[in-house]
C-alpha cells in the first residue's frame, strides 16, 4: 500500500503542501491558520494513515529526534546492557537510537562514524577502538555533539562517561589477596591501549604486593576462547594461583576451559572485572567488579541531550562513576 504523503492530503482537503506542512509541524497558530482547517489537516491525517519521515523532517528543523551509537561489540554483555541502558532513557526523552558494532575494526568505526552522520543523527555516543583521539578531534572541531562512553582519552574536551578502572582493578587485586592467593595473574585483552583495558591493567600492577612477580597475558580480542586455552598451556608450569579477568569474556571463556580440561575452580581464584549472571551459577561462585551501567547509559544521554538543548552554555564534563566489589 502507497504511503501517504504531505500533497495526498492537501488534495483531498483542497489546501496548499505548505499549509499542510505547517499544521503538522505544530506552526498552525503561529501563521495564523484557523483552528477549524487545522483540526482538518490533522484528522485528514489520521484517515490516511499519514506516517511523517522523521529524517526528512530533520533537514527542514535541524533535528531528527535520533541518536547514534557505536560500541566494539554488542554481544558483549556489558555492551548490550548499556545499549539498553541508553536506549530506555533516550526513548523516555524522545528520541531513537541507531546501534552499530565496529568489533574492534577501526576502518569500521570510521565509516560508521561517517554513514551516521550522513543519516542526520543528532549525536553521537561512542565507545571507540581508536588509539588516539586525533581520529575524533573532527567531530569536536565541529561541535558535533559526542559522548564518550566506557573508553576515554586524556587531556581531551569532550563530554565523556567512565569508570574507575584502576580503583576497580585494585579492589579485585587486594580481593584476591584476601582470600589467600599468593600469586595473581592478569588475563588481559587486546588492544591494550584503549583506557580502560590499560587502567585495569595499571590497577593491577599497582596492587601488587611484588610487582617484580608480575604476570600479565595477552588474549586476543577475535579469539577469545583459543588465547584463554594457549595462556592456560602457557601457565602449566607457573606457580600461580589466581587470576584476574579484565573483562566478563574473557572469564567466561576461563571457566569454559578449565571445565573442559576437568580442572576445579577451587584450584584457582578467579575474579572478574563486569559482574554477569553466570558468575552467580557457576560452582564456586566468582566474584566480580561491578559497573553502574544503566547509571553509565543514563547519564550518557542526559549529557547529550543538555548538549542539544544548551549549545552555547554547555561544557563538556569528564564524569567518572565507582565501581562495586560483588564478592561471593
Amino acid at each position: 500500500m502507497k504511503k501517504a504523503s504531505l500533497k495526498d492530503i492537501a488534495e483531498s482537503l483542497g489546501v496548499s503542501k505548505a499549509l499542510v506542512s505547517l499544521v503538522l509541524n505544530g506552526k498552525g497558530d503561529e501563521r495564523g491558520i484557523n483552528k477549524q482547517t487545522q483540526e482538518k489537516v490533522r484528522q485528514k491525517a489520521r484517515e490516511l494513515n499519514y506516517i511523517p519521515n522523521q529524517y526528512a523532517r530533520g533537514l527542514r528543523i535541524g533535528r531528527t529526534n535520533t541518536i547514534g551509537v557505536i560500541v566494539p561489540d554488542i554481544s558483549n554483555v556489558f555492551y548490550g546492557t548499556l545499549c539498553k541502558a541508553i536506549e530506555q532513557e533516550a526513548y523516555d526523552k524522545g528520541y531513537n537510537l541507531i546501534i552499530s558494532n565496529t568489533y574492534e575494526d577501526v576502518q569500521k568505526e570510521k565509516k560508521l562514524i561517517s554513514d551516521l552522520i550522513n543519516r542526520n543523527i543528532d549525536g553521537l555516543i561512542l565507545a571507540s577502538s581508536f588509539d588516539s583521539k586525533n581520529e575524533i578531534q573532527g567531530l569536536t572541531d565541529t561541535n558535533f555533539p559526542l559522548v564518550l562512553v566506557d573508553r576515554v582519552f586524556d587531556d581531551f574536551d569532550v563530554d565523556s562517561v567512565s569508570v574507575s578502572n584502576i580503583d576497580g582493578a585494585k579492589k579485585a587485586i587486594e580481593f584476591l589477596y584476601s582470600k589467600g592467593v599468593k600469586r595473581p595473574v592478569c588475563f588481559s585483552m587486546s588492544p591494550v591501549y584503549v583506557s580502560s583495558i590499560s587502567e585495569r591493567i595499571k590497577g593491577y600492577m599497582d596492587a601488587l604486593k611484588d610487582p617484580n612477580k608480575a604476570k600479565l597475558v595477552q588474549i586476543p580480542h577475535d579469539d577469545i576462547e583459543g588465547g584463554v586455552a594457549n595462556a592456560l598451556d602457557e601457565l602449566q608450569n607457573e606457580d600461580y594461583d589466581g587470576v584476574f579477568c579484565v573483562n566478563n569474556n574473557i572469564a567466561k571463556a576461563l571457566i569454559r576451559e578449565l571445565s573442559m580440561r576437568g580442572e576445579s575452580l577451587d584450584q584457582v581464584r578467579v575474579i572478574s572485572f563486569d559482574d554477569i549472571e553466570v558468575f552467580d551459577i557457576v560452582n564456586p561462585k566468582i566474584s566480580a567488579i561491578a559497573q553502574p551501567i544503566h547509571e553509565i547509559g543514563k547519564t550518557a544521554v542526559n549529557l547529550l541531550i543538555d548538549r542539544f538543548n544548551n549549545e552555547e552554555g554547555h561544557k563538556p564534563q569528564q564524569v567518572v562513576l565507582d565501581t562495586v566489589l560483588v564478592e561471593r
